[in-house]
């Protein structure tokens, strides 16, 4: 909570400050003397692309930035390892590259020289002395750039540790390594290949990673945005987002004046008539006739490293169909640079989704989910996991029950600690003891666990093996080729049934499932643009781009549009705040605690905070926040807004990065460039929408507020026994009549 003071406060004083500093010091000040308050919180570095003089690129992939987990990289015990991947596109030639890595061991293995051994792509690369002086060391591994392949790398850091030479614990606590992963990276400097390729290659040619698509321009006609030309500039930057599947590239609308050097490592998608694109039109699209759409594909006339790609039509409908064919990633394209689609041959209808959530009350074998019969030998701990999506919407009823039916084997010989802890979303559920000392094979063993353990969106079952052998005397022998364990494919999951029911407005269901703007609701949403300008749009784009990430999907259904009518649909808002003006909140309460300005001597220790944060505060802040829709009941409207153009597509592209959007919570979020900035809150108040059995609606009701439940249970309870007294006293009169 100090943390969320803290940011809060930075925030207000850094936006206010403008307002009340002397004109004197409003002066511009060079960038080398501009001072970052934030500079300390830099502990998510991104990936930097750098161009050089003499025509070649250079890229520096920080190890914080390869990884899903936050921190160092902690080697724990005698053979503990790390894999990394990083991605290399087709495009990149690469001419060298080299591996920085900043890393300490225990003091404990002064004496007994710790290594660490590197290998990538399953070749040795280099063995570095373990360092166990107080402060970390620095070491350099120039790596052969043959060996640097196209698409994914694996670098692997394999640890091998000691603490004495004589008998020790495998699992000491001694036996450690930390590598800093903020200041150890992988470098690679490359030259751009002439791009050369076919429609049929575009999930090919259109990847992330070194070299891939960093820079994206969106050519539309010029003049103001309109209806056709947002919707049809969102649907190719998720045509290319779904493709790099889990990285964005930077957004903008490029005009056809503007394809010199400002197009320079940019990737260029054009979308309009064959008049409207002449300038830059293939050879043939002047041809087209009647509705048939044109779709091709060509190096950039800016840049020859980089595609073009031209989605064309002589009518609204034809360019509708050729965005569809390339938004559409099953869509079987010609391996042909361009191709000419009837109308009967170009998608229609819904674009089906890359992913789907699993659905509630079905079974499901672990081969459907992507896990592999998993074997593990000679270890004595392994963890399986199985990563699977529910629906944002999905509330399980309470006397529901998650049910694994296990099929697995494990070794003789095993000591009777033997375990397998199982994990829910980190949390530890049930445990299956191993206690057969001739080993087992158990068929459709059956456990379960409580729906509660699942959320919505993403969630990780592990399996923690551990794996005991009966030791005896100082040294026992460290044969262990009789530990195993082998968890089949064949085993299934069942999720009980559940009702649709979500409680809003919750970023941090938009964040982790992009409900209700994923596209694989039953229900369409709309999108508006506060304004026609060509920032708001590459905004709108970004934001599209990031949301269709989620599932794969291309927002087909969509109602796209400008200005403030909201339609009767769940709608996403984005425009700065003078185009939102009478239509955004006026303020957003953000609250906090701090012990620190608890009164002395107070019992209670925590000072509760509140500032009323007006959106003329918001400088260089970006605002996301979400609410009731104020002319349509039970509808979510989201707006994302900033003080200018200019700010506000800096904001969205901040927003969508992992390190921002993975902090959403809550109804509302304010954020800077750095992660540190971001403060979120909890909604001023709620709704609902969906059905829940009215059973299950009390027992959650009651969950919430029991005090209230008690106090309704009891009124209730009065009332009925009311009625039952006035029943019997009728009852007794009648009968004393007669």
């Amino acid at each position: 909570m100090i943390t969320l003071i803290r940011s809060t406060a930075l925030a207000a004083i850094l936006a206010a400050s403008p307002l009340a500093a002397p004109a004197q010091a409003q002066q511009a000040q060079s960038e080398d003397v501009v001072y970052d308050v934030y500079a300390r919180f830099r502990d998510d570095p991104q990936v930097a692309v750098e161009r050089l003089e003499n025509g070649l690129w250079r890229a520096r992939l920080p190890l914080a930035a390869l990884r899903p987990e936050q921190g160092a990289i902690r080697l724990d015990g005698a053979k503990a390892s790390e894999n990394i991947s990083f991605a290399v596109a087709p495009q990149a030639d690469v001419q060298s590259a080299r591996v920085v890595m900043r890393h300490v061991s225990g003091r404990a293995q002064e004496d007994t020289r710790p290594q660490l051994r590197l290998g990538l792509n399953g070749r040795f690369v280099a063995q570095l002395d373990g360092v166990t002086e107080r402060a970390a060391a620095v070491n350099e591994i120039l790596l052969d750039p043959e060996s640097v392949m196209s698409g994914f790398n694996t670098l692997r850091i394999d640890a091998v540790q000691r603490y004495t030479y004589g008998c020790q614990d495998p699992a000491a606590a001694e036996l450690w390594t930390d590598i800093d992963t903020s200041r150890s990276y992988v470098e690679i400097t490359y030259a751009r290949r002439p791009f050369a390729g076919s429609l049929a290659d575009l999930d090919a040619l259109v990847t992330a990673g070194v070299g891939g698509v960093e820079n994206l321009g969106i050519l539309v006609a010029d003049g103001e945005m309109t209806q056709e030309t947002l919707r049809w500039g969102t649907l190719a930057s998720q045509a290319v987002a779904n493709r790099l599947a889990y990285r964005l590239p930077e957004i903008t609308r490029i005009h056809a004046g503007d394809l010199g050097d400002a197009a320079i490592g940019t990737d260029l998608i054009a979308i309009g008539t064959p008049d409207q694109l002449s300038g830059i039109a293939p050879s043939g699209l002047a041809n087209l006739q009647g509705e048939d759409s044109w779709l091709s594909i060509s190096p950039s006339p800016a840049d020859p490293s980089r595609f073009l790609i031209v989605a064309a039509g002589r009518t609204p409908a034809a360019i509708e169909g050729a965005v569809r064919a390339l938004g559409a990633a099953s869509f079987p394209l010609s391996d042909t640079g361009s191709v000419i689609l009837s109308a009967a041959e170009t998608p229609a209808g819904s674009i089906m989704a890359k992913k789907h959530p699993l659905r509630p009350g079905t079974k499901y074998a672990f081969r459907d989910l992507g896990l592999v019969e998993t074997s593990l030998l000679g270890q004595e701990r392994g963890e399986i996991g199985l990563d699977f999506t529910l629906p944002a919407d999905a509330q399980f009823r309470s006397k529901g029950e998650v049910e694994f039916s296990l099929d697995f084997a494990y070794g003789a010989g095993l000591d009777p600690s033997s375990v397998v802890n199982i994990l829910v979303n980190g949390e530890f559920q049930r445990a299956i003891r191993l206690t057969n000392a001739d080993g087992e094979v158990m068929p459709g063993y059956q456990l379960a666990i409580s729906p509660a353990a699942l959320h919505p969106g993403q969630n990780h079952v592990a399996f923690e093996v551990e794996l005991s052998t009966p030791s005896q005397g100082e040294c026992a022998s460290r044969n262990l080729r009789h530990l195993a364990f082998v968890m089949k494919d064949s085993s299934t999951l069942t999720l009980p049934a559940a009702d649709s029911f979500v409680e809003l407005p919750n970023l941090a269901l938009l964040a982790e499932s992009g409900f209700p703007y994923s596209g694989i609701e039953g229900t369409p949403f709309a999108i508006r643009a506060g304004d026609t300008g060509d920032d708001t749009a590459a905004a709108v784009w970004t934001m599209g781009a990031r949301l269709g990430q989620v599932y794969g999907t291309v927002f087909t259904d969509s109602d796209f549009g400008f200005g403030l009518a909201l339609p009767d649909a769940h709608t996403l808002v984005v425009g700065t705040r003078a185009a939102l003006k009478g239509f955004l909140p006026a303020e957003v309460s953000l609250t906090g605690q701090s012990t620190a300005l608890a009164t002395r001597g107070s019992e209670e220790p925590q000072a509760i905070i509140t500032r009323d944060y007006k959106s003329i505060d918001l400088g260089d802040n970006g605002l996301l926040v979400e609410g009731l829709s104020p002319e349509h009941a039970g509808r979510l409207v989201t707006v994302v807004t900033a003080e200018s153009p200019a700010q506000l597509i800096a904001s969205t592209r901040s927003l969508v990065q992992p390190s921002h959007w993975s902090q959403l919570k809550g109804g509302a979020a304010v954020w800077r460039d750095s992660a540190a900035t971001v403060v979120t809150q909890a909604p001023a108040a709620t709704f609902e929408i969906g059905q829940m059995r009215p059973a299950e609606m009390a027992r959650m009701k009651s969950g919430r507020s029991p005090l209230r439940w008690i106090i309704t249970l009891g009124a209730v309870l009065f009332a009925l026994a009311a009625i039952l007294a006035f029943i019997a006293r009728y009852m007794r009169d009648r009968m004393n009549e007669k």
